[in-house]
């Protein structure tokens, strides 16, 4: 009887573009994002880069103009576009396991090539998620701060994380009042500050909002918020955009994730809070670059097995002029639930 075997070559492509799928699979933010300037994290897909390859991005602005009514002349009166762009550096990011020997992996029921794609997937996932979580939260350049004495939302924006984390007290909770805020801002542009672009989902429009899961907490225990999402009717939930979602109000979709950033030197030193994002379309940039990797030595005269996986990739909060071009932070107080 004729049997097949994959050739080892092929076996180690075979896993690599498994573990590509599987990493895909397993990214917090897959669900933001897509090829689209109208994805909240925009990704471009480069092939035979290199690490350490800049990608360019064009950034794309909100049409402002009231446009043309009637049968006035639209020839000659168009708006022109607002254009910026932004660049990812690359990088390549690696990790491997090793197995005991051949005579310890007789004695296991698990197959090594398995528990290393598992393992493997969930480190490169988990890396990637916590740079991105990173690139969003640092050094913002609009935040809203929470305040439970009713102050007007303009009276307490900022261009610094600092500033907004110092004036913090310790009852400034997230509030729904304060969701409906950041979309205005969103439409506004306060400060100067870029237009953001909502996500377009079957002809609706939205925002996201990312919270703390003890921001959530927060939000749970608001009586208007519980009554709201009785009566809701999620819509458009077969997107991956309302995947997990906590909910919607006023047209923003809330999820929660423990990767967005918290502190408790709040109020100068001892307030706990967090920053959420509030984003819109290309507030994150990601490139993918090449194909992943799977490398496989042994070692130990063949009786050892090291498995390594790898890829390059780059991503980046979108900006222009040093401002963030489609994220607003939100810092608010919360519970202490850990």
């Amino acid at each position: 009887m004729a049997q097949s075997q994959w050739a080892s070559g092929l076996q180690v492509d075979r896993w690599a573009k498994e573990l590509y799928h599987e990493v895909n699979k397993e990214i917090y933010f897959k669900k933001f994002m897509g090829s689209s300037p109208q994805s909240m994290i925009q990704v471009k897909n480069e092939l035979n880069g290199d690490a350490g390859k800049k990608i360019t991005f064009g950034l794309v602005a909100r049409l402002s103009g009231s446009g043309i009514t009637g049968d006035s002349t639209l020839e000659g009166n168009e708006e022109a576009m607002s254009t910026y762009t932004d660049t990812v550096t690359t990088e390549m990011i690696r990790n491997a396991v090793r197995n005991t020997g051949k005579f310890d992996d007789s004695k296991n029921l698990h197959d090594f090539r398995s528990e290393s794609l598992s393992i493997l997937k969930t480190w490169m996932a988990e890396y990637i998620d916590t740079e991105m979580f990173t690139d969003l939260s640092t050094s913002p350049t609009l935040l809203l701060r929470a305040d439970a004495g009713a102050v007007e939302p303009s009276s307490r924006t900022y261009t610094g994380l600092a500033a907004a984390k110092a004036a913090l007290a310790d009852n400034d909770d997230i509030t729904l009042a304060d969701i409906s805020a950041l979309k205005q801002f969103a439409v506004l542009a306060p400060q100067s500050h870029y237009r953001l672009r909502p996500i377009r989902v079957e002809g609706n429009e939205y925002f996201v909002l990312l919270v703390h899961p003890e921001q959530a907490y927060d939000l749970f225990n608001d009586s208007t918020w519980q009554q709201a999402q009785r009566e809701a009717q999620m819509r458009g939930d077969s997107n991956p955009l309302f995947k997990g979602a906590l909910g919607i109000w006023d047209g923003v979709v809330i999820h929660q994730h423990e990767n967005i950033t918290s502190f408790t030197d709040g109020g100068g030193a001892s307030v706990r809070g967090a920053q959420a994002l509030f984003m819109g379309s290309q507030a994150g940039l990601f490139a993918n670059v090449g194909t992943p990797m799977w490398v496989e030595k042994t070692f130990d005269y063949g009786n050892q097995l090291g498995v390594a996986g790898g890829m390059i990739y780059g991503s980046a909060k979108a900006s222009f002029n040093s401002k963030d071009f489609s994220c607003i932070t939100y810092v608010s107080s919360c519970s202490a639930l850990s």
